[in-house]
């Protein structure tokens, strides 16, 4: 009597134990999502001769994973065609894929690959590795990320030295005739992947 009490205890025991990892479930995995490049824009904010100007990346890709309550699976893998840069001025525009600047014959593609995704008190921050022209250095990019439905909303920007990846060698160097702070603005509309 005592042995059958014990089994039944013990498959109660079992069964409560399975069905409390059922309710866990396995665990989650981050959302991925898909560029609309249409509504997005990867741009940069920069200074020469001591006026400002703005430009942009028109060809730009990324393997995105977010998801707010699982950060620890987040993270950006983030591809620019170099070539693709457009600043609205058409010598600077034919000055800035040469070996100076980009050298888009010798590194046509920069990246940005963040593995780590933590919570800040205004947003996110994205840790990660920024390559251009093959120098690669540490970029933590703070970011907002609102989410509508099946699309969501990604604001970022972050300040980096040009000259610390060679952009902009020879007399570019020189900070008088073309500021070495660019502003990195990052502003993505996404749509759920399917």
């Amino acid at each position: 009597m005592m042995n059958a009490r014990a089994d039944r205890l013990r498959r109660g025991l079992l069964l409560a134990l399975g069905a409390a990892g059922l309710a866990s479930g396995p665990a989650t995995a981050a959302t991925e999502w898909s560029i609309i490049h249409d509504d997005s824009r990867l741009g940069f904010e920069a200074t020469q001769q001591g006026g400002e100007f703005e430009g942009r990346f028109e060809s730009f890709s990324a393997d995105m994973r977010f998801s707010a309550d699982d950060l620890a699976a987040s993270g950006f893998d983030v591809r620019i065609d170099t070539a693709s840069v457009e600043t609205g001025s058409s010598q600077r525009d034919s000055a800035l894929p040469n070996d100076d600047w980009f050298n888009v014959d010798a590194f046509g593609e920069a990246t940005y690959v963040a593995d780590t995704i933590r919570a800040t008190e205004d947003g996110y921050a994205a840790e990660g590795t920024l390559t251009i022209r093959g120098n690669s250095h540490p970029v933590t990019l703070p970011f907002t990320w609102q989410v509508d439905g099946d699309r969501a909303m990604m604001d970022g920007a972050v300040v980096i030295d040009r000259t610390r990846y060679g952009v902009g060698q020879g007399d570019w160097s020189d900070p008088s005739v073309a500021g070495h702070d660019v502003r990195v603005v990052v502003d993505l509309t996404l749509s759920k992947a399917d």
